[in-house]
């Protein structure tokens, strides 16, 4: 069974790792004003990302998520671009956020900070997000540029990691890959809890009820966890990788 098809069922039968209660429809008003693009990781599409979606319609919201499939982080930086664009120019009083999952992030990180995002977005929300970069990368036929060291990377690190007005939150599973650090302004989320273990926790994070619980805090402005403002240059990507010691 394919990865996307696996988040489908899981999806479909209404799977969410670990026993958070299901985050509360609390009104926020004018829907119409408080936008949020979803930004998929890779090879997944928007379809595994529609409970998520759908919790943040509950809230007020409005939600979307892109369809874009991670080969490319320019060509999927500038796509988001133009979906904030259309918003911007459909709702020119909207507050934008982007909440990106694993190389999504990295995506919309490349946008806010290489392609004058952070002007319009309010709020980037990453989880699962390897921000120095991910050896799992190293060598594959698509994404390879989130190697460590990449120039890729090494260009989206440089300087100040978190530019702009924007709000920077980091959300990771306890047993991720790497641990979500940017240098700068950064409300580092407490990592949530998972039943699984081998990183495999990753890829249920779109469907993981913690997850989704930490997104609407970082939405509504609230950093359950730890704010930081590290100096630029603060780590390696070493340091940022395998944060349980495996």
């Amino acid at each position: 069974m394919t990865l996307t098809r696996l988040l489908t069922a899981a999806c479909g039968a209404g799977l969410a790792l670990g026993a958070a209660a299901p985050v509360s429809a609390t009104p926020v008003p004018e829907a119409s004003e408080r936008i949020v693009f979803v930004v998929p990781g890779q090879y997944l599409g928007a379809i595994p990302y529609q409970p998520l979606v759908a919790s943040l319609a509950l809230q007020g919201y409005r939600a979307q998520a892109l369809d874009l499939p991670g080969f490319d982080l320019d060509a999927d930086a500038r796509a988001i671009g133009a979906a904030v664009d259309a918003a911007v120019a459909a709702h020119p009083d909207a507050e934008i956020s982007l909440v990106s999952h694993s190389i999504g992030g990295t995506s919309t990180r490349h946008y806010l900070k290489n392609l004058g995002g952070a002007e319009h977005v309010d709020t980037y929300v990453a989880f699962g997000t390897a921000q120095y970069g991910s050896p799992g990368a190293c060598g594959q036929p698509v994404g390879a540029e989130v190697c460590p060291g990449t120039d890729f990377m090494t260009a989206l690190n440089a300087g100040d990691d978190t530019p702009g007005d924007t709000a920077y939150y980091g959300i990771r599973s306890a047993r991720e890959w790497a641990d979500g650090r940017l240098d700068g302004g950064q409300c580092r989320m407490t990592p949530t809890p998972t039943a699984v273990d081998g990183g495999t926790d990753h890829f249920f994070e779109p469907v993981n009820l913690h997850v989704w619980a930490q997104v609407s805090a970082a939405l509504d402005g609230r950093c359950e966890g730890e704010y930081v403002d590290d100096p630029d240059g603060a780590f390696t990507a070493e340091q940022t990788l395998f944060p349980n010691g495996r």
